[in-house]
């Protein structure tokens, strides 16, 4: 690989705007050379609801970036959250050549093509992925290249999302003249970042808890199976205790940040906290354990709204794997044994580690989106199909797979 390629990934968050560019060393090591992060504003959610007021915050993201590199950013990956997008599996059949040829790699292109479905006009695909395949009636087969078969099926999971959503997305980006190579659903990346592959084998149900949603991706048989967004993240927490202790959001997320627990003990719960003085209020003194509640409430609320989706995408039970846990609202003290303890299934809290050059303020939860797109891009940096602004489609996920098994090997997961 050349020596001066660099990849960038951009995240428009609820709370924030994470710009990280990396280099790929010759060991497969990846190392951040620029990182930009703003706090984000015309979001909402995760969806942009405001243009211009996104685009600002976009560019301060860049301009930071840009700031360590010393020249202009070429291009970038870009996420965009699970609220604006569906999912749903469909199949394809090719009839593969009669004359004793193995199934050749064309085969499986057209084979993947043929999955593709026809969507509303308002919709637009983002990601046709291969989930397993049925040659001559057997099932279960990962892979049919090489094999002679005569008829050969796929079935593809698929995720669309809003045109308008992917439009104003692009508008944020592009319009600070920086190209966007490809759209890349959230908790895709998030899962490239924060989970083993014998997880996704086993089956494995990834939460990733942002600011303003959660947003799941359930892998089955090593493939993502289904995947959606629930509209609940670490704001509503704030927002409840600032209601609860009759306090403005900004003194009630410091409050948070410094006092909040999922589980906490006999001794933590009885301790004090000083409330700080508002509107001419004197401060006050209440019990951790009062503070606590309403950040418990919803915590719990959060967990069985994960195993209520998981149950509506036809889940009986959570799969082997368990639940891992990852985004900035993950990181709450005793949330990894709340959720162990509600979900009654193995709980892993999860964020990107053993990358150079990233510092370690940066190294949380709140960033294995952002990072979870550098590995991607790189996975699939030779795929057919990138976006591109006069498509209504996307090819099917293609990559450099040695290539990329180089970088997992270098780059750890927790």
């Amino acid at each position: 690989m050349a020596k001066d390629i660099f990849y960038t990934a951009l995240d428009i968050g609820t709370s924030k705007v994470a710009t990280v560019v990396a280099q790929v060393g010759p060991d497969g090591e990846l190392k951040i050379v620029g990182t930009g992060l703003v706090p984000s504003q015309g979001v909402v959610k995760g969806q942009i609801v405001n243009v211009a007021e996104a685009q600002e915050a976009v560019q301060a993201s860049l301009n930071e970036a840009q700031r360590y590199m010393g020249y202009r950013i070429p291009w970038t990956y870009v996420s965009i959250a699970g609220a604006s997008t569906a999912c749903f599996n469909t199949t394809g059949v090719i009839h593969a050549d009669t004359n004793g040829d193995p199934i050749t790699g064309e085969n499986v292109e057209q084979l993947v093509q043929s999955s593709y479905p026809q969507i509303p006009e308002d919709k637009q695909i983002l990601h046709v992925m291969p989930v397993n395949y049925v040659v001559d009636g057997y099932r279960g087969v990962r892979s049919p290249l090489g094999l002679h078969a005569g008829r050969v099926e796929v079935e593809s999971h698929v995720v669309m999302a809003d045109r308008d959503a992917i439009r104003q997305t692009l508008h944020a980006v592009e319009d600070c003249n920086v190209p966007v190579r490809d759209v890349v659903l959230s908790s895709l990346a998030s899962a490239e970042a924060t989970l083993f592959q014998d997880e996704k084998e086993m089956g494995v149900v990834l939460a990733d808890i942002g600011a303003g949603t959660t947003d799941l991706a359930i892998f089955k048989d090593g493939s993502l199976w289904f995947d959606t967004s629930i509209p609940v993240g670490g704001n509503q927490l704030t927002r409840d205790l600032s209601v609860a202790l009759g306090m403005p959001y900004y003194f009630a997320e410091d409050l948070k940040d410094k006092w909040g627990h999922a589980s906490p003990d006999i001794e933590q719960a009885g301790e004090e906290v000083l409330l700080p003085s508002f509107q001419g209020q004197s401060r006050r003194l209440i019990r951790r354990s009062t503070l606590c509640k309403p950040l418990i409430d919803r915590l719990q609320e959060t967990l069985g709204l994960i195993m209520l989706r998981a149950q509506q995408a036809g889940l009986r039970r959570l799969p082997p794997g368990g639940v891992v846990l990852t985004g900035g609202t993950s990181r709450i003290p005793g949330f990894q044994q709340m959720a162990t303890e509600t979900l009654a299934c193995p709980v892993r809290v999860a964020a990107p580690v053993g990358i150079r050059g990233f510092s370690p303020e940066h190294n949380q939860n709140a960033f294995s989106t952002v990072i979870g797109l550098l590995l991607w891009g790189i996975k699939h940096q030779n795929r057919s199909g990138v976006f591109n602004k006069s498509r209504d489609q996307y090819g099917p996920s293609r990559g450099s797979n040695a290539f990329f098994q180089r970088i997992k090997k270098a780059v750890k997961v927790k």
